[in-house]
């Protein structure tokens, strides 16, 4: 592992990368889950487990497995993590109620975790990370396996627990709708190293040099003989193209320039019909982080 990155209260830092990359190693190493063999984690400017000070840690961790006593009840997992952190019993009462009910879990408070559901467990594995406003929170994949309306659900607790807590968010994910939906900075990791950081936005415009142009074409054949080749459209800027069905081309272009005449030409196109529809864009996050994604693949073959 070889990462360096720090992370502000009411930030949520983001670490992507494919499988293997050494994104849960580097929650587990955090969070002591298992030891460090070299480096220095710091809270607040004090290293953990140093020999001469150790730092009060306020600490929330939602692991990538659901961790639960399965005869416990979905409350009494609540109000037993509110108690560790400090809280008297009718305190830890009042505050379960409110996090189920924010979390939507009133028809499953009373049962017992071994009868709920997959999604129901990481809602409440993520309540046990942020109940009693830890200043540390660690989610590692928190909406995995979820489907899409609850994982916006879940997007929006996320949400309000960073603008309301004084915390500092590290989150891990495959999703980067997920990732630039949430997360302040990103961070990808590739064979253990970070290999680049930023804002999604940051990241976009740094990394993401290529345009991809998709179009619907009345004759796809006509339209990159005359317009792609004859007339340059992408002027000398290197391209690959894929034609995804009989009307339909994906080009993906290197360029930075003159991207203005590009939409000219389709607009101009499209106005007397050879062109039906197309957009032009900006790789998006997704595509970056593939190509980041097969540095992994090709190293580890290698």
């Amino acid at each position: 592992m070889d990462v360096n990155f720090g992370v502000r209260n009411h930030e949520c830092f983001g670490l992507l990368g494919p499988n293997g990359a050494g994104k849960s190693t580097t929650l587990n190493c955090i969070t002591s889950t298992i030891p460090q063999t070299t480096g220095k984690v710091y809270f607040n400017g004090t290293e953990t487990y140093s020999s001469t000070q150790s730092p009060q840690i306020s600490m929330g961790y939602c692991p990538q497995e659901d961790i639960m006593w399965k005869e416990m009840t979905v409350r009494e997992h609540i109000e037993f993590f509110l108690k560790i952190r400090g809280y008297g019993a009718n305190d830890a009462k009042n505050y379960a109620t409110q996090y189920i009910e924010a979390a939507g879990l009133e028809d499953h408070q009373h049962k017992p975790t071994e009868k709920i559901s997959g999604g129901t467990k990481r809602k409440l594995s993520l309540l046990i990370a942020i109940c009693g406003y830890p200043k540390q929170i660690f989610l590692d994949e928190p909406t995995a396996g979820m489907d899409p309306s609850t994982r916006r659900f879940i997007w929006n607790i996320i949400k309000s627990t960073k603008k309301m807590n004084d915390s500092a968010l590290i989150m891990t994910t495959h999703s980067m709708e997920e990732a630039e939906n949430l997360c302040d900075r990103l961070g990808i990791l590739v064979n253990g190293r970070l290999v680049c950081i930023g804002s999604p936005e940051h990241i976009k415009m740094k990394y993401g040099e290529d345009y991809i142009l998709e179009l619907q074409s009345t004759d796809i054949e006509k339209f990159h003989e005359k317009v792609v080749v004859q007339e340059k459209l992408f002027g000398d800027c290197s391209y690959t193209m894929e034609r995804s069905s009989h009307n339909r081309m994906k080009y993906e272009v290197k360029m930075t320039r003159n991207l203005g005449s590009v939409f000219d030409v389709m607009e101009n196109y499209k106005s007397v019909g050879l062109v039906v529809d197309y957009s032009f864009n900006q790789a998006s996050l997704e595509q970056i982080f593939i190509k980041f994604a097969k540095m992994q693949i090709i190293n580890t073959e290698h």
